[in-house]
């Protein structure tokens, strides 16, 4: 199927979902279950719980197809839902957790310092993301969040694969350039 074929069909499905289509969401929810279900696993490794996420991540969609912009793909606006329902879900079952251990297992739980360290990494990460031009940091948020092959970005983004492929050698050589300057020199 053309690139420009798939991206007209997500718009009309879209507009005819905003119309009250039930059956054109329905179509948009087979075509993107298996990916959200996949960058669900990936984020919470429990593969139940994905399937949760994924239902969840529609709903949400659905509720708020009239913040979506038809100018972008529909895709990158679903994974953005589909990681944010992941990140709810993680964050419920750490506070759960939280709750039901004994003080006994405080030994297990990572310390202050490791904590602060994990933190500390991880928002150079997302910084350095952030620094990226947008092209190189969606074909990375593609690849590595939503699980979607070199093909499919390609479709998604209306771009050749080739062109995708070097992106994201790009977009890695970039964060390993920025990730390996000190802490201090990066501030």
């Amino acid at each position: 199927m053309p690139v420009a074929a798939l991206a007209v069909r997500d718009s009309a499905l879209v507009d005819a979902a905003r119309a009250g289509s039930e059956a054109a969401f329905e179509t948009l929810v087979d075509r993107y279950r298996a990916p959200v279900v996949r960058l669900a696993y990936r984020l919470t490794h429990d593969a139940d719980e994905a399937k949760d996420i994924a239902q969840d991540s529609f709903f949400r969609a659905y509720r708020r197809l009239g913040e979506f912009h038809p100018d972008r793909p529909f895709a990158r606006w679903l994974f953005v839902i589909a990681r944010n329902a992941s990140l709810d879900a993680i964050r419920r079952r750490r506070r759960a957790s939280s709750l039901v251990e004994p003080e006994g297992n405080a030994g297990a739980e990572p310390g202050p310092e490791e904590v602060a360290l994990r933190n500390d990494e991880a928002l150079r990460v997302h910084t350095a993301l952030e620094a990226l031009p947008a092209k190189y940091r969606d074909v990375l948020e593609l690849y590595y969040l939503s699980g979607l092959r070199y093909r499919e970005i390609a479709l998604e983004l209306e771009i050749p694969i080739g062109t995708v492929k070097t992106y994201i050698s790009r977009a890695k050589r970039r964060l390993r350039e920025e990730l390996e300057m000190p802490a201090v020199l990066a501030a």
